[in-house]
């Protein structure tokens, strides 16, 4: 029984000398990457169709931070709302010779294209307004003529604007309508 013992003994120091010296070996050396320097550009190049390409340096980019400056706006800004076109201001002319000789169909609809053309102007929604009182349909007069206002740029127009509001809340008998329309005209 010694000698199987005896014999295990060379074979394992044997196994550990070998495992610590392939530990300790020095690893093979690693290549070292090199870098390619850039390609020097020619002072020109010629191109077989004859053209001459002259290379330019570039700078590098710098990146800087921006300043924003927002301009002032006016409050009282004045818009192209496109009234000043002839076809407008024929339709428009349509629009209140059928009011005055109240032809309430023919003024609704030169109204409603002069709105197309001009879809800023507060004129049409006005007229559209003060038809929509006389076929008696007062919540429309009244969304009509609030969209005018939003376009409404003088006092005036305001004013009729206003008046039409008035009207259109005194027919659905909506205080609240009638007391912001009064109290709208009183500081006009």
């Amino acid at each position: 029984m010694l000698k199987k013992v005896a014999c295990i003994k060379p074979v394992f120091v044997l196994g550990c000398l070998l495992l610590a010296g392939c530990q300790s070996l020095p690893s093979p050396e690693q290549p070292e990457k090199k870098v390619r320097p850039l390609p020097e550009k020619p002072a020109e190049i010629h191109t077989p169709s004859g053209v001459v390409i002259k290379p330019y340096d570039q700078e590098e980019i710098i990146r800087k931070q921006l300043k924003v400056v927002v301009p002032e706006q006016k409050s009282s800004q004045k818009f192209d709302d496109g009234h000043n076109l002839p076809a407008f201001r024929q339709l428009m002319q349509q629009a209140n010779t059928a009011y005055a000789k109240e032809q309430w169909s023919a003024a609704e609809t030169a109204a409603l294209h002069a709105q197309r053309l001009a879809p800023q102007s507060p004129e049409p929604f006005l007229y559209l307004a003060m038809i929509a009182n006389r076929k008696q349909q007062p919540a429309n007069a009244e969304s009509l003529a609030k969209r005018g206002l939003s376009y409404a740029q003088t006092d005036a127009m305001k004013k009729q604007l206003w008046l039409s509001i008035l009207k259109a809340g005194q027919m659905q008998k909506k205080t609240a309508t009638i007391l912001q329309a009064q109290t709208a005209l009183k500081s006009l």
